[in-house]
């Protein structure tokens, strides 16, 4: 994901991206820590595939972006060696297609849960159907560039001004090679997202209409507002870089798209930094457990406040 020239100056993205994830990183470990410290939330199987999203999009938060919020304020890359720029494209290349590929894989396992929830009721079969899927997902992501950005990288010059270091791996220059990346990783993935979540969406609708097949809704209105939440961030931000992909590659010429690929490729990063905050608004209790948070910071600070007060009369009384 190599980002082009936008008409915001340099020292505008610089801000845009920092505050914005700041924020965003911020939520994140609050969103983290209520799922995974919430037994309750934790064992639900409709927050796993949400927890690891959620994970690897705190893996680029602390690392892939704070490295181009580098390279926005100071013109040059935080460390420049090989390895450096190698780990780095290797980083955004895995996220980025991962978190994609998640979503397109929770778009289907969203119709078992709400829809066939007796298939997933033994041990096996929450293996087969719900843990292996998610394991096979990352563990393909992870090996596939590791492979691609370390072992099969010819040496070419590195250029310190450039994001990522001008680096990409010389696999894709073979024809057949990015094409087969393109569909797996772009096309298919936005087809699944598109045709599986507008389905769910339309059998919900039914459902609810046919009073002799009606949804619990109560029960599963909070994860079918998660995943569509989640997968407007993709119809948003992800799903027309596809779109214009797909023309260039049917031959549309490519200058047609060049400003908009621009801004899509520079904005694609808020399907970093808003995915925790659509995270959080699906939250069951969320405002109760705000509300608590505060109250207990205010009675801390009101305490810490307090508490010097009564050492300094102590110490004078000595």
């Amino acid at each position: 994901m190599i980002m082009t020239a936008v008409a915001i100056p340099i020292i505008g993205q610089f801000w845009i991206y920092l505050v914005s994830n700041v924020a965003s990183l911020l939520c994140s470990i609050f969103v983290l820590y209520y799922l995974l410290f919430d037994q309750n939330l934790r064992q639900r199987l409709h927050n796993h595939v949400v927890i690891v999203i959620l994970i690897i999009n705190f893996v680029t938060e602390v690392t892939d972006i704070p490295w181009i919020i580098y390279q926005y304020r100071y013109g040059v890359v935080l460390l420049f060696t090989p390895f450096f720029c190698h780990t780095w494209k290797c980083i955004d290349s895995t996220t980025y297609s991962t978190t994609a590929r998640l979503v397109a894989w929770a778009s289907v396992e969203r119709h078992i849960l709400i829809f066939h929830t007796n298939r997933i009721t033994t041990k096996k079969r929450k293996i087969l159907l719900h843990y292996l899927p998610i394991i096979a997902i990352v563990t393909y992501g992870v090996t596939l560039f590791t492979i691609t950005h370390f072992f099969l990288s010819c040496v070419r010059p590195l250029n310190p001004n450039s994001l990522f270091c001008g680096f990409y791996s010389c696999i894709y220059n073979s024809g057949a090679y990015s094409m087969f990346e393109f569909i797996t990783g772009g096309i298919t993935n936005g087809f699944i997202i598109a045709t599986f979540s507008a389905a769910l969406l339309a059998r919900i609708i039914r459902k609810k209409l046919r009073i002799n097949q009606e949804v619990n809704w109560r029960q599963q209105r909070k994860m079918t507002i998660q995943f569509i939440s989640i997968t407007l961030l993709f119809y948003i931000f992800y799903l027309p870089a596809i779109i214009t992909a797909i023309l260039t590659t049917a031959g549309v010429p490519n200058y047609y798209f060049e400003n908009f690929n621009a801004y899509a490729q520079f904005f694609s990063y808020y399907i970093n930094f808003l995915l925790p905050f659509v995270c959080a608004g699906t939250l069951p209790q969320l405002k109760i457990k705000i509300k608590n948070t505060l109250q207990f910071w205010t009675r801390h600070r009101h305490t810490t406040a307090v508490v010097p007060t009564q050492r300094i009369v102590i110490q004078r009384g000595f």
